[in-house]
């Protein structure tokens, strides 16, 4: 759900700029020509590079001269006035608080060479172009902020970041973006006139908002748009209430045996399975990475007939239950013992999709906190299974184990199994696999478990 936005001729109208302030300059200080009107950059607009060579001067000497002429221009009044006071295109700052409020993350990727100088002149670019933003309205912290030297590395940088979409407005960056599968907004200029619409670009000529939503909503489809902005907003309501998360670790002190199996950066969807043992499970697991997870749970707390705080009957506390699991965009799911017409369709309509667009979702297939007596688990349904290798997505592990029943008050256990992907494995296969997992976790967990009971709680 993050969105990146290049900069000069982007934000700003860079080709404005040029025209108002660079080309009279060099026509009447150096008596230059303009050479390639639908260039972009000033060394291009006026070919100063051959000129100069045409005149006599080596390679060497034209590029000396070039880089003077070019310092001659930005390192004076000018350098202010781009890089401080020039406003930022009508409609950026609606267009872009307007993503902000929805919950995306913003980022700004910008290849200003000055800013990325180990020295005064680049600590000025840097805190300029970042104040430039507040003065237009668009407020941003310094960690959202990416400077590179040149564009070879801002590709790079943007394309690391993996955003849902780009804007950008260099012809080479836009097509290169588009090659690597990135999906781009391509804000037309005298420059990049050849770039076509495809299924990865769109061009816009406006900054208006209702603009982008239509260009996102063509390249990414309406429902996977819909998928974003619904993350986007769980994610923005879940870090409200994270300090939960804090509170929880306090209270219940969980122990993470192999955190190191937790997985990192990956772009697939990711399904955490955990057997299950307590209605407090998915935020103890929230809490230990605090990570916004999209958790199936029961259809009754949707209703509004159960509550999450270990009192069904208290109406304010269901109501809590209700909104938190609505605005964190859990999905509901009715079970054949409590409703024989039960219809999950919908709810498993909408992990496939949160799946598909790389996104954390949590399902207790066993079902129920109760398991038969003398049984460690319940009966895993293999749902999760079938949806992973559906959408290709990780499957992650997780055994819980609370230690009330060694006489351990308030402490549980939280265990990451190895993750992987079913690919070429077969359903039952893929169980097998997963309740290997779960069993060594659970041995793993008890082990533990005995050895606080015996040397004291292990903190």
């Amino acid at each position: 759900m993050k969105i990146i936005f290049d900069y000069d001729g982007v934000l700003t109208d860079f080709n404005q700029f040029i025209r108002v302030y660079a080309i009279s300059y060099f026509q009447k200080k150096y008596h230059m020509k303009v050479m390639k009107p639908e260039a972009l950059e000033i060394e291009d607009i006026f070919d100063i590079q051959n000129v100069l060579e045409k005149l006599g001067y080596s390679i060497q000497e034209a590029d000396s001269i070039k880089e003077q002429m070019l310092n001659h221009f930005w390192i004076s009044h000018r350098f202010l006035m781009f890089s401080l006071l020039n406003r930022f295109r009508q409609g950026v700052r609606e267009s872009i608080n307007c993503l902000k409020k929805q919950g995306f993350i913003i980022e700004i990727h910008t290849s200003r060479s000055k800013t990325c100088e180990n020295n005064l002149i680049g600590m000025i670019a840097r805190t300029f172009t970042i104040w430039q933003c507040w003065l237009n309205g668009v407020f941003l912290r310094k960690s959202q902020f990416f400077f590179y030297i040149n564009d070879k590395e801002k590709l790079e940088g943007i394309i690391k970041g993996h955003p849902i979409v780009a804007f950008d407005d260099k012809k080479q960056i836009v097509e290169q973006l588009e090659n690597n599968g990135v999906k781009t907004i391509c804000i037309s200029g005298v420059h990049n006139k050849t770039v076509l619409s495809t299924k990865n670009i769109e061009i816009i000529y406006t900054f208006n908002k209702h603009d982008i939503e239509k260009k996102m909503e063509i390249l990414l489809g309406k429902a996977n748009l819909l998928c974003h902005k619904k993350e986007a907003s769980s994610v923005k309501f879940f870090n409200k209430i994270s300090k939960v998360a804090d509170i929880l670790r306090l209270i219940f002190r969980p122990i993470v045996l192999h955190s190191e199996n937790i997985i990192r950066e990956k772009r697939e969807g990711i399904i955490y399975v955990p057997n299950h043992r307590n209605t407090l499970d998915p935020l103890i697991i929230e809490s230990v990475f605090t990570e916004h997870i999209h958790w199936a749970a029961l259809m009754r707390f949707f209703k509004g007939e159960d509550s999450i705080f270990g009192n069904n009957k208290n109406p304010v506390l269901r109501t809590i239950t209700k909104n938190i699991f609505y605005r964190l965009e859990y999905f509901p799911i009715e079970r054949k013992c409590d409703n024989p017409n039960a219809n999950n369709m919908e709810s498993l309509r909408r992990m496939n999709l949160f799946l598909k667009n790389g996104y954390k979702v949590g399902i207790f297939a066993e079902g129920t906190t109760k398991r038969a007596v003398g049984s460690e688990f319940g009966i895993f349904d293999s749902a999760f299974l079938h949806l992973a290798k559906k959408n290709k997505s990780w499957v992650q592990p997780i055994t819980l184990l609370w230690t009330d029943d060694f006489h351990i008050k308030e402490k549980v256990i939280v265990n990451f199994g190895k993750p992987f992907q079913i690919k070429d494995m077969s359903i039952d296969e893929g169980m097998k696999h997963f309740m290997e997992i779960q069993e060594k976790g659970l041995k793993e967990n008890m082990d533990v478990a005995r050895q606080m009971k015996l040397y004291g709680t292990i903190e």
